[in-house]
């Protein structure tokens, strides 16, 4: 009850940070390239922007207290036998993807603490999910502070994680080549060993 509590503390913490995010908007949108210059136009567009930007970050919260409940029912129902949480959200006429897809969000709510997941999109969500163990707590939060540019920071990312599996392989390669190296001036030395000890034998026969 007290972690509930806790977590719908946040969920409001959340709707007032964004509040108290931006005073003034600013609409990152090229005007003058599309050569639009009347300002009654400029500042109805940007007006309309901030709205949709507003609602957006509103349905963000909901979606991410709806994967708060839907998550309580699943546990809830888990022990009243397999596919009942199935048949509940089926006879609410829920679909599938969306229950899992809400559930996943509250889960990285969960496990992160961090605002941003209410408004990470799906494939963000499900990269750092799969890639949580291989992550960092600095990239994860690189990769949510802005939406916009996550696919761009998941990138960056995985061409970092492939260079340093590069650098491994050449790391191994060259450890390795050293002792075959090593192996061969071994083998010289047991075969020169051999050969003074089949040498001795020769010599203590003939005696």
């Amino acid at each position: 009850m007290a972690g509930d509590i806790m977590d719908r503390q946040e969920l409001l913490n959340i709707n007032k940070n964004r509040k108290i995010e931006v005073e003034s908007y600013h609409s990152s949108f090229d005007f003058d390239k599309y050569e639009i210059t009347d300002e009654n136009v400029i500042k109805e567009v940007t007006q309309t922007e901030e709205d949709i930007q507003q609602i957006g970050k509103f349905m963000a919260k909901k979606a991410l207290e709806m994967g708060r409940k839907l998550k309580r029912i699943q546990q809830i129902l888990s022990s009243h036998g397999t596919g009942t949480f199935v048949a509940w959200f089926n006879s609410l006429g829920l679909d599938k993807n969306m229950v899992y897809r809400e559930i996943n969000r509250w889960e990285q709510f969960e496990k992160y603490r961090n605002p941003a997941i209410a408004e990470a999109s799906v494939r963000t969500l499900e990269y750092i999910k799969k890639n949580n163990d291989k992550l960092e707590e600095a990239e994860i939060v690189e990769i949510l502070e802005d939406p916009l540019e996550a696919a761009k920071k998941i990138k960056e990312i995985e061409k970092k994680g492939k260079e340093e599996i590069e650098i491994n392989f050449d790391e191994k390669i060259q450890k390795l080549s050293k002792k075959i190296e090593k192996a061969y001036k071994n083998i010289e030395k047991w075969e020169m060993e051999i050969k003074k000890l089949k040498s001795r034998n020769d010599d203590f026969e003939e005696d």
